[in-house]
């Protein structure tokens, strides 16, 4: 897919200033079937995962209810062509800059009628020692509805701080909470093929789905260099080479 043209400087400011920008309908057909099928597969896998462990409760997923599936994209044939992407390549430049590493990357499910919500969060939180903000790439692989439970976000300009807050542990959902005020934040009411685009320090939550279908959203993460726990040589999480002085990397260190 080009996608030159898709990123703005008026996306950029607003990333700048709020710590986040919407791109609306920026995926093909190709990319939100490939997206689709890796995540139902994920999926499948899961319930194997969790039959096998005679539970329906695997960290913050739920099964039959909410979906974490975490680090999986190289388990999927030509899921690392949409992670490791020139759009992906467009948003890091414009976000963390010329330098960025795959941090993460998970997919996040909600049964319908089911879907449990997520809590107000910064994605920093979750980490828990002191690292430089990374950027969250946030997919709509179906439309994105209040009734379904998409997201929610906290500009930094309505929160107030961009400053990482202290998060506290749900002990029934496994969720970190972060701000339990009654800010309402911006609402990304979006078709599939869509992606929301934040910092690792601004504030969003989710929703319940409330309808009768899944509601899917795929999460990439980029850091500007490896992020490592102090005390500790390898990477938190990963650290896949992707951009490296402005120029993709990833299909290079893999050709080798």
């Amino acid at each position: 897919m080009a996608n030159t043209q898709i990123l703005t400087n008026a996306d950029r400011r607003q990333y700048q200033q709020d710590g986040y920008f919407i791109l609306q309908s920026v995926l093909s057909s190709d990319q939100l079937s490939l997206l689709r099928g890796a995540c139902d597969t994920l999926i499948a896998a899961m319930h194997d995962e969790m039959d096998r462990l005679r539970t329906n409760h695997i960290h913050i997923s739920h099964r039959n209810e909410r979906y974490h599936i975490a680090k999986q994209y190289n388990l999927i044939p030509n899921l690392d062509s949409y992670v490791f992407s020139e759009l992906m390549a467009d948003i890091c430049r414009a976000t963390i800059g010329p330098n960025a590493y795959l941090f993460y990357d998970q997919y996040v499910a909600k049964a319908g009628e089911k879907g449990r919500p997520f809590s107000w969060h910064q994605d920093s939180g979750y980490l828990g020692f002191d690292h430089d903000p990374y950027v969250t790439v946030w997919t709509a692989v179906d439309d994105m509805t209040i009734d379904n439970g998409t997201v929610s976000l906290l500009p930094f300009s309505t929160m107030g701080s961009r400053d990482l807050k202290t998060h506290i542990r749900d002990q029934n959902s496994g969720d970190k909470i972060g701000y339990t005020g009654d800010k309402q934040g911006v609402t990304a009411i979006v078709p599939a093929g869509s992606i929301v685009v934040f910092s690792s320090l601004t504030f969003h939550r989710s929703g319940p789905n409330t309808t009768d279908r899944m509601r899917r959203a795929y999460v990439t993460q980029y850091s500007s260099a490896p992020i490592v726990k102090p005390g500790h040589q390898e990477p938190y999480h990963l650290a896949v080479p992707f951009l490296l002085n402005d120029t993709i990397v990833y299909s290079q260190l893999n050709d080798e």
